[in-house]
């Protein structure tokens, strides 16, 4: 399976919930998983790198490609039932090397925030992305989400994502997101995250792996 994380939009914790989701796919739900890092910035990739110096056993195996490299991980991982592929990528819906990757995943997972121009680029990217693969499931995540702040346009802003697909529950911002690993998952970020990672695993992944074997 390949699931996707982007938006157009940065700045959402994209690169971040990659990495913990992969985690509690290793860690939780004992699945084989390979992030492939193919955003310019490499975040994920040089962060990786830092726990092998540190030498932390790793989780899972992290590899940098560049977005027009998609068939290499499509013909590895498309029927593959034991292993998933998480895609990190900087949705640019102006790049057309990003077309075959939309066209080709199982699963979207698109983090945003509730401001104006974070919800404009997640329509926009939502629009484009659909128009290319219709059938494509995308799961909106609401991320750091300040806890003080009333969002007056939470409610239309959800109901109008959900034209395009599922919306979670939001993920409080918490200072301790910066330190987590490839190869660990600080408690009190488990908390936050694992209602939210459940819900995907068991709608998404869970029910893939079923109809895959069925046929």
């Amino acid at each position: 399976m390949i699931i996707l994380f982007a938006n157009q939009k940065g700045g959402v914790g994209k690169s971040t919930l990659a990495v913990l989701f992969s985690n509690y796919l290793s860690l939780v739900q004992n699945r084989e998983v390979v992030i492939f890092d193919m955003d310019n910035q490499q975040s994920i990739y040089n962060k990786h790198q830092a726990s092998l110096v540190l030498e932390n056993p790793p989780l899972y195996e992290v590899e940098t490609l560049e977005i027009n490299q998609f068939d290499i991980i499509s013909s590895v991982f498309k029927e593959n039932q034991d292993q998933i592929a998480i895609l990190d990528v900087a949705g640019n819906i102006e790049n057309d090397a990003l077309i075959p990757i939309f066209e080709g995943v199982d699963l979207i997972i698109s983090p945003f925030a509730y401001d104006e121009f974070s919800v404009n680029a997640t329509i926009d990217f939502s629009s484009v992305v659909k128009y290319l693969n219709k059938d494509v499931p995308i799961v909106f995540i609401p991320n750091r989400i300040r806890a003080s702040v009333k969002y007056e346009t939470l409610e239309s802003v959800n109901t109008g994502l959900q034209k395009f697909g599922a919306v979670t529950q939001p993920i409080a911002e918490r200072i301790d997101f910066q330190r987590i690993t490839t190869y660990e998952t600080p408690p009190t970020v488990i908390q936050v995250v694992a209602p939210v990672f459940e819900l995907i695993y068991n709608e998404f992944l869970r029910s893939k792996a079923h109809d895959n074997a069925i046929h």
